[in-house]
């Protein structure tokens, strides 16, 4: 009997065996139950859920660390910042008497030379409706027909660089010597070439003064040029503004003139040295321009014609068949009213005198795609 139950008992454990779980295998079997491949996608998503995404590539370039729409200089262009990742946007190239500096056009005029800005779309005003168109002596009571300055709007669309003074005898002694430039003649008492280097070179007629610009990459100043640099357009009477000249202002004459040629100005006669009468400048932000207002007078590249009184963009007034060319400024042989800013003289294209000279502008111009890049 003993050995029987035996029997019987061993096949019942068997099958107990084949059920039993040791102890930890709830645990295992919850964990690793199903397709061992859905236990890996399940640890991918996980990992994935968790990681950290990856750090954007730093901003280099014109527009490293900027802020997106931020303006910032590549070249002499200005370009605007549009994002990391992103090409900056082009906004505008900047003039060749310009510089891109922290995401602005800036002023690079060369030495000697002082940038005049655009006169923006207001313009300003030139004419006072105040002289008559003509020409004429006081004996011959000639006062000219209709008015020769009808007030009108200007607008000038580009800067330019304008010579902070008037062109000495000894620059233009240099121009003779390596340009070709044609020396002033010696025939007056009063002339500055070329023993005088730094006095404004005087009897020299509009062809030398044009041809002496020219040599230099620059030219004459246009009238309306030449006014809007003297005044920034506020209507001011002297380049300084609305003082009564002295001769602390500028080298003319105080009282009534001996004669167009006589022994008159602050000294006696003839021109003083450019630069001498620094409370007559006209300042601009980049620097002061001297000698606008009396010294000696300065050829225009305009013929004399009278003003239109309509509104005018860039003028220039050049008239093949018109031998009198607008002289500004006034001279040291000249009053008061002579070396007002809107003040109109003209002169015939060959005249030579000793209180006639000239200054030099410098016109900006377009960079190509080129010249963009430093």
């Amino acid at each position: 009997m003993i050995r029987r139950s035996v029997l019987v008992l061993l096949p019942a454990l068997a099958a107990l065996a084949g059920c039993a779980q040791l102890p930890g295998d709830e645990d295992d079997a919850e964990h690793s139950g199903g397709d061992p491949s859905t236990k890996d996608s399940g640890q991918v998503a996980d990992a994935e859920a968790t990681a950290t995404p990856a750090a954007a590539p730093p901003e280099t370039g014109p527009c490293a660390g900027k802020a997106e729409g931020a303006l910032a200089c590549e070249g002499e262009g200005v370009v605007r910042c549009t994002g990391a990742g992103r090409a900056p946007e082009a906004v505008k190239t900047c003039l060749d008497i310009e510089h891109c500096e922290a995401g602005a056009c800036a002023p690079a005029c060369p030495k000697g030379e002082v940038y005049v800005p655009a006169t923006g779309p207001a313009g300003f005003t030139m004419g006072k409706n105040l002289s008559a168109y003509g020409f004429g002596n006081r004996k011959s009571g000639y006062h000219g027909k209709g008015r020769a300055d009808l007030p009108h709007k200007v607008v000038l669309t580009k800067p330019f660089c304008m010579d902070q003074t008037e062109v000495t005898a000894g620059a233009m002694k240099k121009c003779v010597e390596e340009k070709g430039c044609k020396a002033p003649q010696r025939t007056d008492r009063w002339i500055t070439y070329p023993d005088k280097p730094d006095y404004p070179v005087n009897l020299v007629d509009y062809p030398m003064s044009k041809y002496y610009c020219e040599q230099y990459g620059k030219r004459l100043p246009t009238e309306a040029q030449w006014e809007w640099a003297a005044t920034g357009g506020d209507g001011r009477s002297w380049p300084w503004g609305e003082e009564e000249p002295t001769c602390e202002h500028t080298d003319f004459t105080q009282s009534i003139l001996v004669s167009p040629g006589g022994d008159s100005g602050c000294h006696g006669g003839g021109p003083s040295k450019v630069g001498t009468h620094r409370k007559g400048d006209k300042i601009w932000p980049n620097g002061p321009i001297h000698d606008l207002a009396g010294n000696v007078w300065e050829w225009v590249i305009d013929s004399y014609v009278p003003y239109s009184g309509k509104d005018e963009v860039d003028p220039v007034h050049e008239r093949a068949n018109i031998g009198t060319r607008v002289v500004r400024g006034g001279g040291w042989n000249r009053s008061g009213r002579g070396i007002l800013a809107a003040f109109r003289g003209g002169a015939i294209w060959t005249y030579k005198v000793p209180g006639l000279g000239f200054r030099c502008v410098r016109n900006a111009k377009e960079r190509d795609a080129a010249a963009t890049q430093r």
